[in-house]
């Protein structure tokens, strides 16, 4: 599989160099961190759960605060989202996020169609929760933790329909914290071509300094 290079950010979409190269290699390290675990342990349940390979389409991280929100996220068209947070040694939010359109699809393709019939908004959010849950909760946490040795518990999943910025923008708002460090994952499909979807971590910028300085200690 060919995995794209890291793509350092701030919150303008431009490269981040800085003045001091261990800045660099901190924001390098979390990147590789989150890498780690979306790709070991994250893209085998999602072949394993939907029958399928997935592709990588691009991977990426930057800064954000709250005043960037609306210029980074979309905030015209509906996606719905799975998130899941993390309290413990580190504070940490992990998001599913499928376009809208797509997500009965997603449902039915996670079921098998076994149903018979067209499936209830509640059985498609409740299986799409239920499918997040297993990746971010499971699959992503216990690769962290287990390289990391930090302790992680995770909330129960949560989802949303609303655009992107909203979304991000409630849960920034509910955190208290201002500066975050923001990773996406942007997944396709071999066998259903049309299928997108991402999966994000926004981690508070003192946490993912943590992340980071755990690296150089080990």
């Amino acid at each position: 599989m060919s995995i794209p290079s890291n793509d350092i950010s701030n919150n303008n979409g431009n490269s981040v160099h800085g003045n001091a190269s261990t800045d660099d290699n901190k924001s390098n390290l979390v990147a590789s961190m989150i890498k780690f675990a979306i790709l070991n342990k994250c893209i085998d349940a999602i072949d394993k759960m939907l029958n399928d390979n997935a592709i990588i389409d691009s991977m990426n991280i930057r800064e954000i605060t709250m005043d960037d929100i609306y210029t980074t996220f979309d905030y015209n068209d509906n996606v719905f989202a799975v998130y899941i947070k993390g309290v413990g040694d580190l504070q940490l939010t992990l998001l599913l996020i499928i376009h809208s359109e797509d997500s009965k699809r997603l449902a039915e393709i996670i079921i098998g169609n076994a149903i018979g019939y067209e499936p209830s908004n509640e059985l498609v959010f409740s299986a799409l929760a239920e499918f997040g849950n297993i990746l971010l909760a499971g699959a992503f946490t216990n690769a962290l933790t287990n390289f990391t040795g930090f302790r992680i518990e995770c909330t129960a999943p949560g989802y949303a329909n609303d655009t992107l910025a909203s979304i991000i923008e409630y849960i920034i708002a509910d955190s208290g914290t201002l500066q975050f460090i923001y990773s996406e994952c942007k997944l396709s499909f071999k066998i259903n071509k049309d299928l997108n979807i991402t999966i994000s971590v926004l981690i508070p910028a003192d946490d993912a300094r943590k992340l980071a300085e755990s690296a150089f200690r080990s």
